[in-house]
C-alpha cells in the first residue's frame, strides 16, 4: 500500500465478505459487495462507497462504539461513528428476526454513535430497529425506503434534507427520540401507514435555511503544453515548475530541497487506486519549502489529470515537518482532491485560494498557519485542523456539508463567513479562540464551541441557521458579546454546562427560543431579547439564573420566560431589574446578507450592504443611526415600515455634532419602499438608480439633501421636506411627486436633466428661500407642475426655468391650487422632532 495511505487509513480488522461473520471492524472503505451477519461491532467508522452493496441478513445485531473523534478521515462527515452510504444499504430484516442498529450506551449525548448517513446512495431497510444515535437516519442526497421499521431512543428519529432526499416511510414508526421527523431545504418525504410521534421534545420540524447568496471564485487558465511528468521521483535540490506538470506517482521534496512553481503553472494529477476504495493516490509530499505563487491573472491551478474528473481523483499537497520557513501559497486553486492541501510540523500561508470539489479542503495539525482571502466551497468538508495556532482572516467558506471543524487550537479569527453548509458552519472543541467580525449564516448549526476553557465571541452576525445559532456546551470563562443572533430556526442561543459572560448581544425573531438553558453560571445582561417565537429565555435546568438587565421590549415577562414559575423543575430566571429603554446594538458586520429584521435601537458605525437576493426590513418605532460619513448600500431590497404611532427614524449618531451621516443608496432594489420614516442630518438620506421606489408619509428634515434619484418609477407622496438644503433632487428621473409639503429648504426640488418623465402634482411648495424648483443646465425638457399650492406668490419668481435662460425646459405651473393640500397623517403644525 503507497505511503500516503498507511497515513490516512486504519488496517482493516474482521470487515467480512459474502455469508461470512463480522466480529469487529475499524474505520474502513469497503472495497467489495459485503454481507454482515450475526453480531457485529463497529468501533469506527464505516463507509459503502459508489458501486459498492452492502447486505445485512435477518437478525444481525450491529453495535456501535460512541467515539467523538478529533480525527475525521475526509470522506466520512459525522464527529462520531457513523456508518456513510454512498453506495447500496440493504437490510433484509424479518418480523421475527429485524436487524438492529444500536450504540453501546447512550446517556448523554457524547455516547451516542452517528446513526445511519446517506450521502448520493441508497438505503433499502426492512424490518429493523435504529437507536441510540445522533440521527437514527440522515438523508443528504439519495434514497432510503424504510418499511416497518422502528427508530427509537435517539436525539434525531429522521432527517431528510434537501431536494435530493427521496425518503419513503412505510409502516415505520418514529417515537420516543428527542425528535421525531426533522425536513430541511426542501425534501419532501413520503409516508404510508407511518407514525412519528411520542417523541420528547418534538415530532416534527420543517426548516429552510435562509441562505446567503456568495459569489464563487472560480480560477482558469488555458491549457499550456506539457513541460515535465512525474512517477514516482524524488526532487533533488531547487526545482522550478512551469507549464504544464503531470505527476503520475507520488513527488517528494526532501528537507534540504525548495519547489518553485510559476505563475500560471498547471500541475494535474492522474489517478491511482491500487486498493479499489475510490480515492487516488497520486500527490506532492513537502518536506523542504514549497513557494506558489500565483497572480490574480496567472493563478497555479492543481487538479485532477481525468477527462471526467471527480472528487478524490488525487491524494493531496502534504507539507510534513516544514517549519524552519514559511511556505507560500497564493493565487492558486486546488480540486479533486482527497485532501487538497494537509499540513503537519509546518509553517504555511495560504492567501487568495480556492479550495473546492475536494473531500477537504484543508487539513492540518501541529502547524503555524495564515488563511487569508480564501474560497473552500463545494467540499464534503471545507477546514479542519487541531493542536495549531491559526490566524483565520477573511475567508469564505459555503456550500459544504461542513465548514470548519477546530479542534484545540491558538486562534485569531476575523471577517470570516461560514455560510450555507449543510451541517456546521463553524465548529470549536477545546482550545484558545477569538472569533470577530464573522458570519455565521445558513448553516444548520451556526456556531458550536465545547469543551473550551477560554474564549471570545464578538461582534458576529449568527443568523438563518436551520436549527440553532450559537450552542455553548462544557464551556469557562468564554465571552459571548456584541452578536446578532436572529432568525435562527428553533434556539438562538442554546447553553448547557457553561460559565462565562452572555452580553450585549441581540436576540431577536429566532424561531421557538431566543436562549435556551440547561445549566449556566455567569452573567446574562445588557442583551436585547425580543420577538422570538415561544420564549425570550427558557429553562431546561433546575439552576437558578441571573439575567438582570436586559431589554425584553414591551413583552409579558410571563409569557416570555419559561422557568420554575412554568415547571417547578426548573430553576427560576431572576430577569429584574429590566432595562428601562432599548439598548443600543451596533451592527457587527459588513452586510445584511440574507433576509432579516432590525428593531429598536441599531447603530451603524461603519459602510454597509444589503446584498441581491437579501431583504432589510425595519420594524415600526426603530432608532437607525449612523455614524459620521457612513450609509447602507442596497442591492437587494429595503423594508422600513413604520406605523403612525411608532415611526422609523434614521439619523446621525451624534445628533448635536455638524458632521453628517451618509445616504441609503439602492440600486436596482426592486419593491424598495419607506413608510412613516424620520430622515436627520443626513448628506442624502435617500438615494435611488433604477428602483421602482415608494415613499409615503416620511419627513425629511435637516439633511443637506433629502432625496436623489436616477430613473424610477418613484412615488413620493405625503411626506415633508423641510430644512434641507435640497428636497429632491432628479437626475433623468421617472416618477410622481404629489402631496408633499417643502418648507424651508433651499431649493425645494431640483431636476437636472430630462424632466419631463417626472410629474410634480397637488404639493405645497412654500418659503423655500432660493427655489421652489430649479432646472438644470442641462435639460432640455419641460416639466409638468400643475395644480400646486405656491403660498400665493409669483411663480415665476420662485423658479429656475426656461424664463430666465431660454435654453432650457420651462416649469409648467398653470393652474395653480388655491389652497394648500392637506396631509393625512399629521397637521403641518405637528410634524417635528
Amino acid at each position: 500500500m503507497p505511503w500516503n495511505k498507511k497515513l490516512r487509513r486504519l488496517l482493516v480488522v474482521g470487515i467480512l465478505t459474502l455469508f461470512a461473520l463480522a466480529p469487529y471492524a475499524q474505520a474502513e472503505v469497503l472495497t467489495s459487495d459485503t454481507v454482515w451477519q450475526g453480531q457485529v461491532r463497529l468501533d469506527d467508522d464505516v463507509l459503502v462507497p459508489a458501486g459498492v452493496t452492502l447486505t445485512v441478513k435477518p437478525g444481525t445485531v450491529i453495535t456501535v462504539s460512541p467515539a467523538e473523534s478529533t480525527k475525521i478521515d475526509p470522506e466520512f462527515i459525522s464527529h462520531q461513528t457513523e456508518i456513510l452510504v454512498r453506495g447500496v444499504l440493504k437490510v433484509e430484516g424479518k418480523d421475527d428476526a429485524p436487524v438492529v442498529f444500536t450504540g453501546e450506551k447512550a446517556d448523554n449525548d457524547d455516547e451516542r454513535w452517528a446513526g445511519i448517513i446517506i450521502d448520493g446512495g441508497v438505503a433499502e431497510v426492512v424490518s429493523a430497529r435504529i437507536g441510540k444515535a445522533e440521527a437514527g437516519l440522515y438523508l443528504l442526497n439519495g434514497k432510503a425506503v424504510l418499511q416497518s421499521v422502528v427508530i427509537e431512543g435517539n436525539r434525531y428519529g429522521v432527517i431528510a434534507d434537501g431536494k435530493g432526499a427521496e425518503l419513503t416511510l412505510n409502516k415505520s414508526v418514529v417515537r420516543k427520540n428527542d425528535y421525531g421527523l426533522f425536513v430541511f431545504n426542501g425534501a419532501k418525504p413520503l409516508e404510508e401507514n407511518s407514525l412519528v410521534n411520542g417523541n420528547r421534545k418534538k415530532d416534527r420540524f420543517v426548516g429552510q435555511a435562509k441562505t446567503a447568496q456568495m459569489i464563487p471564485v472560480e480560477y482558469s487558465l488555458p491549457t499550456p503544453a506539457l513541460t515535465h511528468a512525474y512517477g514516482d521521483e524524488t526532487l533533488v535540490g531547487n526545482t522550478i515548475w512551469r507549464g504544464r506538470i503531470r505527476i503520475d506517482g507520488q513527488v517528494r521534496l526532501p528537507p534540504e530541497g525548495r519547489l518553485v512553481i510559476m505563475p500560471g503553472t498547471v500541475v494535474e494529477f492522474s489517478k491511482r487506486d491500487t486498493n479499489n476504495d475510490g480515492i487516488g493516490e497520486n500527490g506532492i509530499l513537502i518536506q523542504g519549502a514549497l513557494i506558489a505563487k500565483g497572480t490574480g491573472q496567472l493563478p497555479i491551478l492543481f487538479r485532477s489529470a481525468e477527462k471526467e474528473a471527480r472528487m478524490g481523483d488525487w491524494d493531496s499537497i502534504n507539507i510534513l515537518g516544514s517549519d524552519q520557513q514559511r511556505n507560500l501559497l497564493e493565487f492558486c486553486q486546488v480540486e479533486h482532491a482527497y485532501r487538497g492541501l494537509h499540513f503537519h510540523f509546518s509553517a504555511v500561508a495560504v492567501t487568495h485560494s480556492v479550495l473546492r470539489h475536494n473531500y477537504r479542503g484543508l487539513q492540518f495539525q501541529e502547524s503555524m498557519v495564515e488563511l487569508r482571502d480564501n474560497q473552500f466551497y463545494a467540499n464534503k468538508s471545507g477546514l479542519q485542523c487541531r493542536d495549531s495556532d491559526v490566524v483565520l482572516a477573511r475567508n469564505q467558506l459555503f456550500d459544504n456539508i461542513n465548514g470548519a471543524n477546530l479542534y484545540r487550537l491558538n486562534l485569531q479569527a476575523q471577517a470570516n463567513s461560514f455560510s450555507n453548509n449543510r451541517w456546521d458552519g463553524l465548529r470549536i472543541r477545546e482550545g484558545a479562540a477569538t472569533v470577530e467580525q464573522s458570519t455565521m449564516v445558513g448553516n444548520r448549526f451556526g456556531l458550536q464551541v465545547s469543551d473550551a476553557v477560554f474564549g471570545r465571541y464578538s461582534h458576529n452576525l449568527i443568523a438563518g441557521n436551520m436549527e440553532t445559532g450559537q450552542a455553548l456546551r462544557n464551556t469557562d470563562n468564554v465571552e459571548t458579546s456584541g452578536n446578532a443572533i436572529l432568525a435562527n430556526g428553533i434556539n438562538g442561543l442554546i447553553i448547557r454546562e457553561a460559565r462565562g459572560q452572555i452580553n450585549g448581544n441581540f436576540i431577536a425573531d429566532n424561531g421557538e427560543r431566543g436562549i435556551g438553558i440547561l445549566s449556566f453560571v455567569g452573567q446574562i445582561s445588557g442583551n436585547t431579547i425580543v420577538d422570538n417565537g415561544l420564549y425570550g429565555l427558557g429553562m431546561e435546568g433546575g439552576d437558578d439564573i441571573s439575567a438582570a438587565n436586559n431589554w425584553w421590549g414591551a413583552s409579558d415577562m410571563e409569557k416570555e420566560i419559561f422557568d420554575h414559575h412554568d415547571d417547578p423543575a426548573l430553576g427560576t430566571v431572576n430577569y429584574e431589574p429590566k432595562a428601562a429603554q432599548p439598548i443600543p446594538f451596533v451592527w457587527p458586520v459588513s452586510q445584511v446578507p440574507i433576509a432579516l429584521h432590525w428593531s429598536n435601537h441599531i447603530t451603524v458605525s461603519a459602510p454597509l450592504t444589503v446584498p441581491q437576493g437579501a431583504v432589510l426590513s425595519i420594524k415600526a418605532g426603530s432608532l437607525v443611526r449612523f455614524a459620521a460619513g457612513v450609509g447602507i448600500v442596497v442591492l437587494g431590497r429595503i423594508e422600513a415600515n413604520g406605523e403612525p404611532a411608532a415611526r422609523i427614524t434614521f439619523t446621525s449618531l451624534d445628533e448635536k455634532a455638524e458632521s453628517k451621516w451618509g445616504e441609503i443608496m439602492m440600486d436596482r432594489a426592486t419593491g424598495s419602499f419607506f413608510k412613516n420614516c424620520d430622515f436627520r442630518k443626513a448628506t442624502w438620506a435617500l438615494h435611488s438608480h433604477f428602483v421602482d421606489l415608494k415613499i409615503s408619509r416620511c419627513l425629511f428634515e435637516n439633511n443637506e439633501g433629502g432625496f436623489r434619484l436616477n430613473s424610477g418609477p418613484v412615488d413620493v407622496g405625503q411626506s415633508i421636506f423641510r430644512n434641507n438644503q435640497i428636497g429632491i433632487r432628479s437626475f433623468q428621473g421617472l416618477g410622481l411627486i404629489h402631496d408633499n409639503e417643502f418648507t424651508g429648504n433651499e431649493t425645494a426640488i431640483f431636476i437636472r436633466e430630462k424632466g419631463s418623465k417626472m410629474q410634480v402634482h397637488r404639493n405645497n411648495i412654500v418659503n423655500n428661500s432660493m427655489y421652489a424648483i430649479r432646472l438644470g443646465d442641462f435639460n432640455d425638457e419641460d416639466v409638468d407642475a400643475r395644480e400646486n399650492w405656491w403660498g400665493g406668490k409669483s411663480v415665476v419668481d420662485m423658479v429656475f426655468d426656461g424664463h430666465r435662460e431660454e435654453y432650457i425646459g420651462k416649469v409648467i405651473f398653470e393652474p395653480v391650487l388655491k389652497a394648500p393640500v392637506g396631509l393625512e397623517w399629521q397637521s403641518r403644525d405637528e410634524v417635528g422632532p
